[in-house]
């Protein structure tokens, strides 16, 4: 059988999974490629450490670049993470002729469509189903399926580690600090945690996704963005007995006029939602069309095994495309002008400590309406603590609604804001 060559960048725990998959089940990859996929060379930082993958007769090397100009390889894996040295390197390989297969979010979502132009240019082809969702087949039905529609919204968890922070601190009744040192040690949290908890992974991830599904990208500094730090055990607590579950929730719309919103928000979820019974690592995609109106993917979205599954998958992929590569085709990125506060609708939950006054409540909810924010219902709570769901309307009338209650002699404190979705 014809045999492909392959060169891998990195590795590390992605990595070393990925060369395991390739070395030890060649034989099976190859019936399903057509081809035998091959490493041939592997690029680490390192080359004395020990590794735990046998790599038999794989050459390691500690020059990334050696790789990719490896005449014996048609295929690069990326697999290092962070924007630099890994935009130049795919750049290069591209440029070469060379497919790429990479998990790089942060280069997706920054430079995805000049790469696709050059992958395009060069006949060569670019995947990177692992960017998003790690196992889940989300950028590959994006890309090949409901190009009939036209999909007005997303609904998403993709990021693994909020999302087994927000479940624990809700299971095991814990602190945010708490909840995140668990994730940890789990392996489900990075030492430094803050493209997660900070919300800039499930960016990144949203400016991909919506970039695929509606032909648009949007700088990630563009997407609403706030993280989960501000979510109290507190905001937890009651929402779970009000019903509702806490989700990183990433969200895109497309209006009929053509603007469009990307959000990251920690967001209140109703038990009804389909969203809301995802917990952990698990991560799911609500696709809203106007030909096939909803569509749900879920599944494990995070953790090495499940992004090596999709990394593999691509190299499977680019093996069978090799005579005509194509990559993921995504839909040629357009300019699209972004919806504002005012033509965005949300609804919300309020909590506040009030000061020591007895007309303190009615005094919150009469300023709330004399906004034009509706409230739908209040929960009063010890310590002259306050929890307000508030209806929907213009993101820019509850942002003027809360810098009126800041004003207020009878509000302390504000101390959490989420957004609130219910079916």
């Amino acid at each position: 059988m014809e045999s492909v060559g392959v060169g891998l960048l990195g590795l590390g725990t992605v990595g070393s999974a990925v060369a395991a998959r390739l070395i030890e089940e060649w034989d099976l990859l190859g019936e399903r490629a057509g081809a035998t996929p091959v490493l041939r060379c592997a690029a680490v930082r390192d080359t004395s450490r020990t590794r735990e993958v046998d790599l038999k007769n794989v050459r390691v090397l500690d020059d990334a670049q050696a790789v990719v100009d490896d005449p014996g390889v048609s295929i690069v894996i990326e697999a290092i993470g962070g924007s630099d040295p890994a935009t130049a390197l795919i750049e290069s390989a591209l440029r070469a002729g060379k497919s790429v297969v990479t998990a790089n979010k942060a280069v997706i979502a920054v430079s995805g469509p000049r790469l696709a132009d050059v992958a395009a240019a060069n006949h060569a082809g670019l995947y990177f189903e692992a960017a998003v969702g790690a196992g889940l087949p989300i950028v590959s039905l994006l890309s090949t399926s409901l190009l009939g529609d036209r999909i007005t919204g997303l609904d998403c968890v993709i990021n693994g580690t909020t999302n087994v922070i927000l479940t624990k601190m809700r299971a095991g009744k814990l602190t945010f600090d708490a909840a995140l040192s668990d994730a940890q040690a789990r392996g489900f949290a990075e030492a430094d945690p803050t493209l997660d908890v900070d919300g800039w992974d499930a960016a990144h991830k949203l400016v991909i996704l919506s970039w695929l599904a509606m032909g648009m990208h949007i700088e990630t500094g563009s997407v609403d963005r706030a993280g989960i730090r501000g979510v109290g055990a507190e905001d937890v607590r009651a929402l779970d007995q009000l019903g509702y579950r806490v989700r990183l929730v990433a969200h895109a719309e497309r209006a009929r006029s053509g603007r469009v919103r990307l959000s990251v928000r920690p967001t209140a979820v109703g038990a009804r939602h389909l969203l809301g019974d995802v917990d952990d690592a698990d991560n799911a995609v609500i696709i809203s069309s106007d030909l096939a109106s909803r569509v749900m993917l879920r599944g494990l979205g995070a953790g090495g095994a499940s992004t090596a599954s999709a990394v593999v998958s691509d190299v499977v992929n680019a093996v069978r495309d090799r005579s005509s590569p194509r990559g993921h085709a995504p839909r040629a990125a357009q300019t699209a002008a972004l919806l504002d506060d005012e033509d965005v609708d949300v609804a919300g939950y309020v909590r506040l400590r009030l000061t020591p006054a007895s007309e303190g409540r009615d005094l919150v909810l009469q300023a709330l309406e004399d906004r034009g924010l509706a409230v739908d219902a209040a929960v009063e709570l010890p310590n002259a603590g306050l929890i307000v769901l508030t209806g929907t309307a213009p993101r820019a009338v509850h942002e003027r609604a809360m810098e009126t209650l800041d004003t207020l002699t009878a509000v302390e404190e504000i101390e959490c804001t989420l957004d609130r979705v219910e079916a």
